[in-house]
C-alpha cells in the first residue's frame, strides 16, 4: 500500500520541507547510533507518536507491515544463526538458545536475535519516518525543496513526477486485478513460469496505461509552457518561520545527546 499527501493542520504540517528533512536525517542518525533492542523501540516509539498525532490511518500501517512480516522473520532467523557468539561483549549475549543441526552445531544465540530485533525495529523506524515525512509535505514543497538544492529541474521534477504517480499507478493495478478476476483470469498458477505467466494479463495493462499516462502528462506540461523558461516560480514560496528555528534547536540538541549517551556513557550497544 503506498501513501500520498495527507493535509492536516498539525505543527508538522507547517513546518518547512527543510526542517523535516532535517528531523528525518536526524532519525537515521540516531537509529544507527544505538544497537540495543530496548534503545531501539524507544526510538519507534517516538516515530509512532509522530504518526499517531498526524491521525495516519491504521489501515494504512497494517498495510505497510504485512509484506514485511516474511522480511523480518528472515533477518531475525539470519542474524541469530549466523551472529557469532564471541562477537559480544556480554556473557548474557553469547547465551546459545537452541541448535539448528545435531551436535551442537550451528547455535542460534541470544545475542544475534538481539541484533535482528534491532534491524527489525530500525526497519519499522524508517518506515514509519518516511511516511510521516510524505504524508506531511506536499509535491509543491518537495520540488521547492529540489530547486534549493540547485539540482537541475528535469531531475526535480522527474523524482516528484515519479513519487506522486506511484499511488496512481498502484489504484490502476488494484482496478486492472479486479477486472481479470472478472473476467476469470486465474493468478495462483503453480511454478516461476506459470507465476510470470499468470500476471501477464496484469502488467501487459499496466504498461500501457503507463504510457498513456505519461503521454497525457507530457502533453497538458507542453500546453501549459513548461521549458519555456529556466526560471520557476510558485503560488506558495517555502520559507522559515520561528517554529522551524525551534524545531530544528530540538532536532540539534537531541542528536548531540544521542551521541553523548553513546560515546561517552557507552549505551545502547550490545
Amino acid at each position: 500500500m503506498f501513501i500520498e499527501y495527507l493535509p492536516g493542520e498539525t505543527l508538522l504540517h507547517h513546518l518547512d520541507v527543510r526542517t523535516k528533512m532535517l528531523g528525518f536525517l536526524g532519525f537515521i542518525i540516531i537509529f544507527f547510533l544505538f544497537q540495543d533492542p530496548k534503545y531501539q523501540l524507544l526510538i519507534v516509539s517516538l516515530t509512532g507518536l509522530l504518526a499517531f498525532w498526524i491521525k495516519i490511518p491504521l489501515q494504512k500501517i497494517w498495510g505497510m507491515l504485512i509484506p514485511l512480516i516474511p522480511i523480518i522473520i528472515s533477518i531475525i532467523l539470519i542474524t541469530g544463526f549466523t551472529f557469532a557468539p564471541d562477537r559480544f561483549d556480554h556473557v548474557s549475549s553469547q547465551t546459545i538458545l537452541f541448535y539448528a543441526l545435531p551436535g551442537e552445531r550451528l547455535g542460534a544465540t541470544v545475542g544475534g536475535f538481539m541484533m535482528g530485533s534491532t534491524f527489525v525495529f530500525r526497519l519499522f523506524g524508517m518506515m514509519i519516518a518516511s511516511s510521516v515525512l510524505i504524508l506531511t509535505t506536499s509535491m509543491d514543497d518537495f520540488t521547492q525543496f529540489f530547486q534549493k538544492m540547485k539540482m537541475p529541474v528535469e531531475v526535480s521534477m522527474m523524482l516528484t513526477t515519479a513519487i506522486r504517480f506511484i499511488p496512481t499507478l498502484d489504484k490502476k493495478r488494484r482496478q486492472i486485478l479486479e477486472a481479470q478476476r472478472a473476467r476469470g483470469t486465474r493468478f495462483n498458477e503453480k511454478g516461476i513460469i506459470g507465476s510470470i505467466r499468470s500476471y501477464i494479463p496484469i502488467m501487459v495493462p499496466l504498461f500501457i496505461n503507463s504510457i498513456m499516462m505519461a503521454n497525457s502528462l507530457s502533453m497538458a506540461m507542453l500546453n501549459r509552457g513548461y521549458g519555456l523558461t529556466r526560471t520557476w516560480t510558485s503560488m506558495r514560496e517555502i520559507a522559515f518561520a520561528p517554529r522551524d528555528y525551534w524545531v530544528m534547536s530540538f532536532i540539534v540538541l537531541l542528536i548531540t545527546l544521542s551521541f553523548f549517551v553513546r560515546f561517552r556513557l557507552h549505551l545502547g550497544v550490545l
